[in-house]
């Protein structure tokens, strides 16, 4: 009768050492922090929103009108996702949204833990265009995402940033976001998921994660006035101005405009931690992989042929 080659002892053994490996507990303490704000400027001061600060759900909205110039802002967030900032106006003015998310995590599952974080890009554009009436302006998108901000120990885990301008200038620095293309004064990219690794926490240490998003547009464009009605950056011309200023024509108005805007599905939420980006994976304790190697040499020798 042949021996089997698969001894029931060691198998068993072996079976029960990479069982271990898999009961290891993936967890940790989540403590999720959402801040909005925004700025909307087309005279001074400007209007303001926030900080407004929330673990559920945060948001702020700003606008200007200073005929015939407008502008207006926005960002928001919920602790499951979507979030996002943006800007936008026409004639003199200058918009900004920023929102913020901050993780701070504390291992107290025993054993060390190794950490990553999983975000996703939306696809969007921007874009800055004088309409043909003269004058500057521009739209810029910034994404940040820190470690331990608020430490002498911060980090820079990734960024993204991209600006362009109403006369085709672009200007990117950081990670180029997946199908990033420009055409002219517009910019525009596709979805981008990313997955940065955080380390290993041991039982007990803590650290922090923020995640900036900035849409920002700014205009210092040019008047004139349009006969027969025009395009103000939003479709149409600014009808009947006649605010006493240099620009009582008391026809419609074209002068042009900047859009910004940079958003997050939060699409990657289906995590062993619930409602956040962030994935734990237990790191096996020396014992427990000495126990795994006994189990695998024991394998082994069962496995060598007999004289």
């Amino acid at each position: 009768m042949h021996q089997s080659l698969f001894s029931k002892k060691p198998l068993a053994f072996l079976i029960a050492s990479m069982a271990m490996l898999n009961a290891l507990p993936a967890a940790a303490t989540v403590i999720d922090g959402l801040t909005a704000q925004t700025s909307a400027q087309t005279s001074t001061p400007p209007v303001t929103d926030g900080p407004n600060t929330s673990t559920t759900y945060a948001s702020a909205y700003s606008s200007s009108s200073n005929l015939p110039s407008q502008a207006s802002a926005s960002s928001f967030g919920y602790n499951g996702g979507p979030y996002g900032a943006g800007g936008n106006g026409s004639g003199v003015f200058d918009s900004t949204g920023t929102f913020q998310r901050q993780w701070d995590i504390t291992n107290d599952s025993g054993v060390a833990q190794n950490y990553s974080f999983n975000f996703f890009i939306y696809y969007g554009s921007m874009y800055a265009n004088n309409n043909g009436a003269g004058g500057t302006g521009y739209a810029e998108y910034m994404v940040n995402i820190l470690r331990d901000p608020s430490t002498p120990l911060s980090t820079s885990l990734f960024s993204s940033a991209a600006k362009i301008a109403s006369d085709g200038t672009l200007t990117t620095s950081g990670t180029t976001l997946t199908g990033a293309l420009q055409s002219g004064s517009s910019y525009s990219w596709g979805g981008t998921n990313f997955t940065i690794d955080l380390g290993v926490l041991n039982p007990g240490d803590f650290t922090s994660v923020r995640y900036d998003l900035v849409g920002h547009a700014y205009g210092n464009y040019d008047f004139f006035p349009c006969a027969g009605g025009g395009n103000d950056g939003y479709g149409g011309g600014i009808g009947g101005i006649g605010d006493g200023g240099d620009f009582d024509f008391g026809a419609s108005v074209c002068t042009g405009s900047s859009n910004a805007f940079l958003g997050d599905p939060d699409s990657l939420n289906t995590t062993p931690i619930a409602g956040i980006g962030i994935t734990a994976h237990a790191v096996p304790e020396p014992a427990t992989l000495a126990l795994l190697g006994m189990g695998l040499a024991a394998f082994g020798l069962r496995r060598r042929p007999r004289k």
